[in-house]
């Protein structure tokens, strides 16, 4: 309706232009594009047509965001969050590694759980109906003719390519500027002398790399690592074939292709039973989407699932309070309709679900909100916490009595041997704002307490799953200046972030104006078709 096109020019460009599509920086060529993409079970229509729309869904993002313009002092406040650091060296006290406390008294983890009641508190849990229609109990219903299989066989064809594949070993030795011509010389005297059953037996002899001991076997797929010089020898080599030497520009390599399997059309016997699969997943879904949408009729007009059971032959089951994504047995063994229940408001009937073993439809009857648990459901879980605590102070504790010491002993030699002696050891460690030290969990204001600290003094810092000693040794605070040199770059990064939410949020406003809906049933159809290609 904007009068958005992408032109074939444009579509070609694109694809031209795509890092899979090329080659020693050029395009691969059509044939080689055509085979890539059928290896991943893509045809080069739906790679084309999905192409396009991504253009088109980026010309209307463009157009929507053109006049997105971001706030200069929001900018500098990034930039000096992803660019400020501290160097730190430091000691990680891990809870985790922590000595046990002393067990609590009873007293104690009352006091413990009064004080916290947000630890102990259970997950919403929420109760429904459900009217669901089995896969399997439609099966019998379900026939497929030979020509059927056979007809879906020559239409995708594409799907049934076996791709080839190469097996490759190599003798690698890298040079120097000094060493090149002596290393040249060895090769090529090493070459004249080799056949194919002595390869292994001299890459174990002589090559320089990683798989000398497996006889310089690269298998199948590790080769696809190599420079394109090597590669694009292999593709030139017949099997059992042994290249002359290949400059990599780091060292020479023998290249030997002891495998060749050229790609291959599955024939239709082998494909059959995946073929039936498809077809009969596509069937059974058409089937009971085609029984619920009509029995789903009936439950709206009367506002009852018992409406529709009437006309499935089946029951409607009451659930037990579940969490969200738990599973509900005898119906969904994946959370399917738990995760429904939790998208629906009290007394609400949802559309036809799809989930893996059929449809259904789910009526919210009662929500139980999330509360604190008595103490006596949740004691064993009080203990554990308390135990965590007193070790977290335990920790803390420690840390300020390591940071007075090494501040006291002052010389680097003795704070090593000090450090050896308590059996810790010091690492090193970059900050940036909103980071994390040595992979600990950051309490708020982490950020504030790093910058702020004193440099080549020892300080301790509590952290929520333990506590550190850390030095400063360095500190970049960027400042004006950085932040205007590198305000034009920086600047084209986060308008690109910000038009793509600002595109996402316009797509879920406009959701409100058109008749667009996410149908989750035709997605999880979709969804089963496409992963059934790889079984």
């Amino acid at each position: 309706r904007l009068g958005l096109r992408v032109s074939d020019a444009e579509l070609g460009d694109a694809i031209r232009r795509n890092p899979s599509f090329q080659r020693d920086g050029k395009f691969i060529g059509s044939e080689e594009y055509e085979r890539l993409l059928a290896y991943n079970h893509v045809t080069v229509i739906e790679f084309e047509e999905s192409l396009r729309q991504d253009l088109l869904a980026e010309k209307l993002k463009e157009l929507v965001a053109a006049g997105l313009v971001l706030d200069g002092d929001r900018l500098r406040e990034d930039f000096r969050r992803e660019n400020d650091q501290a160097e730190l060296e430091g000691i990680a006290l891990r809870l985790d590694a922590a000595a046990a406390a002393p067990a609590p008294g009873e007293a104690e983890l009352r006091e413990f759980y009064g004080k916290n009641p947000a630890l102990f508190q259970g997950a919403e849990k929420r109760s429904g109906e459900v009217l669901a229609l089995r896969f399997a109990d439609l099966k019998k219903q379900v026939s497929l003719k030979e020509e059927e299989l056979f007809a879906y066989y020559r239409q995708n064809a594409s799907l049934f390519r076996v791709p080839g594949k190469t097996k490759v070993s190599r003798i690698f030795l890298p040079y120097e500027e000094a060493t090149r011509e002596d290393v040249l010389k060895r090769l090529e005297e090493a070459a004249a002398a080799l056949d194919a059953g002595g390869f292994a037996a001299k890459a174990r002899e002589m090559s320089a790399d990683e798989k000398a001991g497996e006889g310089g076997d690269w298998g199948y797929w590790g080769w696809q690592a190599f420079s394109a010089q090597e590669k694009t020898m292999i593709e030139r080599l017949a099997q059992g074939e042994i290249s002359s030497p290949v400059d990599t520009g780091k060292g020479f390599a023998l290249l030997h292709v002891s495998e060749r399997v050229e790609e291959q059309q599955e024939s239709f016997d082998v494909a059959k039973p995946r073929i039936r699969g498809i077809l009969e997943n596509e069937r059974l879904r058409k089937l009971a989407g085609e029984r619920m949408a009509q029995a789903y009729a009936r439950i709206k007009k009367a506002g009852s699932l018992e409406a529709g059971a009437a006309r499935l032959g089946a029951k409607v089951v009451a659930s037990q309070p579940l969490t969200r994504g738990q599973a509900l047995p005898g119906v969904d063994d994946m959370g399917y309709v738990s995760q429904k229940l939790f998208a629906l408001g009290e007394k609400e009937i949802s559309e036809p679900l799809e989930f893996p073993d059929g449809v259904a439809v789910v009526r919210l009857t009662r929500v139980d909100k999330a509360q604190t648990e008595p103490f006596a459901a949740v004691r064993e879980k009080v203990a554990q916490e308390a135990g965590k605590a007193a070790k977290l102070e335990g920790l803390k504790e420690r840390a300020r009595q390591l940071a007075a010491e090494l501040n006291r002993l002052g010389d680097a030699a003795k704070a090593e041997e000090f450090l050896k002696q308590e059996g810790l050891k010091s690492e090193k460690a970059t900050y940036r704002r909103g980071g994390a030290l040595f992979d600990l969990e950051s309490p708020e204001g982490l950020d504030e307490a790093v910058f702020a600290l004193a440099e080549n003094a020892y300080a301790p810092l509590a952290l929520k799953n333990g506590a550190v000693v850390v030095r400063l040794t360095r500190r970049k605070v960027v400042g004006d200046e950085d932040f205007a040199k590198e305000r034009p770059a920086y600047y084209a990064k986060r308008l690109d972030e910000a038009k793509n939410a600002s595109f996402s949020s316009f797509l879920m406003g406009r959701k409100d104006d058109y008749p667009v809906r996410f149908n989750a049933e035709l997605f999880e159809r979709v969804k089963e078709s496409v992963i059934s290609r790889f079984r």
